[in-house]
């Protein structure tokens, strides 16, 4: 899926459907955090380069409970979480957990201009600039962000920013990689 404009990105029918699921439901409550298990399956594929030009695959976080956030730079929500995304990944730290921020659709220029503005210290920032994600990952909207486990499963996901660092949700992520 290829050349999608921002409307398009926006445009699409509902958002993200969600829908809780028992595996995750359980302590602790994902749902009042704003996790849900997606309604239906994704097949995670990612090949993309960060902002240093190193690749970066799925398959290189096996067993990490991942964070992989869409965004974009034009989108006010997606600017607000970032900060949030960049301490959450300080928090979590290298070995258990990463977390990746996938910009859709923004020029190298641009997303460097914006992450100048703002503390992305311990933030992996990958460049989607054909545009090919929205399509692999059922994006109609943004930011989206999905939680896979060490299996590099889908296990969670999130419509619309979250306050990623917040206590609780750090709590909850870390009891993910418990399981």
């Amino acid at each position: 899926m290829t050349g999608l404009t921002r409307r398009d990105i926006l445009g699409g029918a509902a958002a993200l459907a969600l829908m809780p699921s028992a595996a995750v439901a359980s302590s602790p409550d994902f749902r009042s955090l704003g996790l849900a298990r997606p309604a239906f399956e994704i097949d995670p594929k990612l090949d993309l380069t960060d902002l240093d030009g190193t690749r970066h695959r799925i398959g290189d976080y096996r067993g990490k409970v991942l964070a992989v956030s869409f965004w974009a730079t034009w989108c006010p929500p997606c600017r607000r979480e970032m900060p949030a995304l960049a301490r959450l990944a300080r928090e979590l730290g290298r070995d258990d957990f990463a977390v990746l921020a996938v910009n859709v659709g923004d020029r190298e220029d641009r997303i460097r201009a914006f992450l100048d503005e703002i503390d992305d210290d311990g933030l992996t920032v990958l460049m989607d600039t054909g545009k090919t994600m929205p399509g692999i990952w059922y994006l109609r909207g943004l930011p989206v962000t999905y939680i896979l486990n060490g299996s590099a499963e889908v296990i969670l996901a999130a419509v619309g920013d979250r306050v990623w660092d917040a206590p609780e949700m750090v709590t909850a992520l870390k009891e993910l990689n418990r399981r």
